[in-house]
């Protein structure tokens, strides 16, 4: 695929997990050279093509070993690993002549612009000079009318050839932004409302004018007043100050400042409408594109859940009546052994757990709209691909097998039955996330932990398991497991459903382990409960 950096457009390439070990990669990465996209593309089309030729020799030759990619790696002898070091040199090579080809190219374009400039400064010169000689002949020689009437309308054409083409008038910002968002007619409400917030705030910094109008300096002024906004801007829906009045009070109360990454997502939002307007030539440059850089480091760096915060949301009682304790514990207990993300547990049906040959699995798959519900559909491929999640044993016993079956029994379209579509994204986990992130700021849990905290917590523990001897993990089969971004991971897919693998995806979910004091089916306890057994301890000290 095509990257677009600073410095110019980039190819990458995954390569296949069969491949890694061999080839002693995780990714092809190549510098193209040239900021021109059609360039690139073309460039990049002769790279995928060698590249190709390396994964499908080096797949043939391992096909042709009959040997496992264990003994491939480890064992396999000096005279055939040379081969594969021919074919890795081949394609060096390969990519090294590519280069060269390309040098030239934009070397022959450059010498071939420099022409083509310097014959149209000539052309210019001998037509200001045609013309002066017409207005001469036309004062000294005094022709007859036709002729007159010829020579002038000469001068006519030759006057419009050296004269520029007028730009044609561009809408005011105002009237742009309408035309724009009138495009999005597939997109949700909240991105439609998120774009009408970027270009409210632009329009007060830098006034309503036509947008050919724009230059740099004012997405320059534009950039530099959104990143002195207060860390809190967004937070409250009704606050109708303006730009420079929240600005004012984050100086005044010296305030923490809004991420790099907020001020670039305002920036993306104004790049794709100058874009638009780009196309059909109302703008003359996209100004929001280019050197412009960012601060994208994380404000609040995330962490992992240790065993001292663990301990003080075990047990505790789950004090939110929307959701039930039991909800919260299963909700909890399933992303602690398996690394889901929050909306993937949420809208989890019946359907979505299943048994592969003869290993009960949660399946992270695409969901059809219900009838009159459009808000239902959701694609499992925009949250990281389709997956296959084995259940290990422990979800098991908690019984999520169990749960699963009374939800099918009782005919109810999600499994977590107490959960509810809400939000403007519509989401099922909006009211447990708001009520999770209440309940562990209560027990003195910093901001750095958090609910996706469980999903770095399963990577870790599943990456500290040596790759190599007894009870090792390939990294291929933790990437498959977590659902990291690859290769194709429809479920269709029939990899998924080979023996080996699933027994692998097992051997992974299977190696997740937390102290004994982490008892899913129980995790929380409903408040009364909770506020009985403190009166039970209390009288039983005194």
């Amino acid at each position: 695929m095509l990257i677009r950096l600073p410095s110019g457009y980039h190819f990458r390439r995954r390569v296949p997990s069969h491949l890694r070990d061999v080839l002693g990669k995780r990714e092809v990465w190549h510098s193209l050279g040239t900021t021109k996209r059609d360039m690139a593309k073309t460039y990049a089309c002769e790279i995928y093509v060698s590249t190709e030729k390396l994964f499908i020799s080096a797949t043939r030759l391992m096909d042709e070993l009959k040997e496992t990619e264990e003994f491939i790696k480890n064992e396999l002898p000096n005279e055939m690993r040379e081969v594969f070091e021919f074919l890795i040199k081949d394609y060096q090579d390969q990519i090294k002549t590519l280069k060269t080809k390309y040098k030239q190219k934009e070397l022959r374009h450059a010498l071939d612009s420099l022409k083509d400039a310097k014959e149209l400064e000539r052309a210019k010169n001998i037509a200001e000079r045609g013309a002066e000689l017409l207005n001469k002949t036309i004062k000294y020689v005094k022709p007859e009318k036709s002729l007159l009437a010829d020579i002038r309308n000469e001068i006519n054409k030759i006057n419009a050839y050296l004269k520029p083409a007028e730009a044609k008038p561009s809408p005011l910002f105002s009237e742009a932004t309408e035309t724009f968002i009138a495009t999005k007619t597939n997109v949700k409400q909240s991105v439609i409302d998120s774009y009408r917030a970027t270009f409210k705030r632009f329009l007060e910094v830098c006034e309503d004018k036509p947008i050919r109008a724009y230059t740099g300096e004012d997405a320059g002024l534009f950039k530099s007043l959104m990143e002195q906004l207060p860390e809190t801007y967004g937070k409250q829906k009704n606050d109708t100050r303006t730009v420079k009045e929240f600005v004012d009070y984050a100086n005044k109360k010296k305030l923490p400042r809004v991420s790099g990454k907020s001020v670039k997502n305002h920036f993306t939002k104004l790049s794709g409408m100058w874009k638009y307007f780009l196309l059909r030539d109302l703008v003359d440059k996209n100004v929001f594109t280019g050197g412009w850089q960012f601060d994208t480091k994380a404000k609040t760096k995330r962490v992992r859940w240790n065993d001292e915060d663990l301990k003080r949301i075990a047990g505790q009682p789950w004090q939110f009546g929307t959701i039930s304790h039991k909800t919260a514990s299963m909700i909890v207990g399933i992303a602690s052994f398996t690394g889901m993300r929050l909306e993937e547990i949420c809208r989890l049906r019946p359907q979505d757990i299943t048994e592969i040959k003869g290993v009960p699995c949660i399946l992270v798959q695409d969901h059809p709209a219900q009838k009159n519900q459009p808000w239902t559909a959701w694609s499992a491929k925009t949250e990281a691909g389709s997956r296959v999640v084995p259940i290990c044993s422990a979800l098991q016993k908690a019984g999520l097998l169990d749960l699963a079956q009374r939800a099918t029994n009782q005919k109810r379209h999600y499994i977590f039955h107490d959960l509810r579509f809400t939000g403007k994204d519509k989401k099922r986990s909006a009211h447990f996330q708001r009520d999770f992130s209440k309940f562990k700021t209560r027990l003195g849990i910093g901001r750095s932990t958090v609910f996706h905290s469980f999903r770095h917590n399963v990577s870790t523990k599943l990456r500290n398991i040596h790759e190599h001897g007894e009870g090792g993990l390939r990294e291929s089969w933790i990437d498959d497991f977590l659902g990291h971004e690859g290769e194709n991971k429809s479920v269709g897919n029939t990899v998924y459903f080979d023996d080996v693998d699933i027994v692998n995806l097992k051997k992974v979910a299977e190696s997740i382990e937390y102290p004994p004091f982490w008892n899913i089916k129980n995790l929380f306890q409903k408040k009364t409960d909770g506020q009985t057994q403190n009166k039970e301890g209390s009288n039983s000290e005194k």
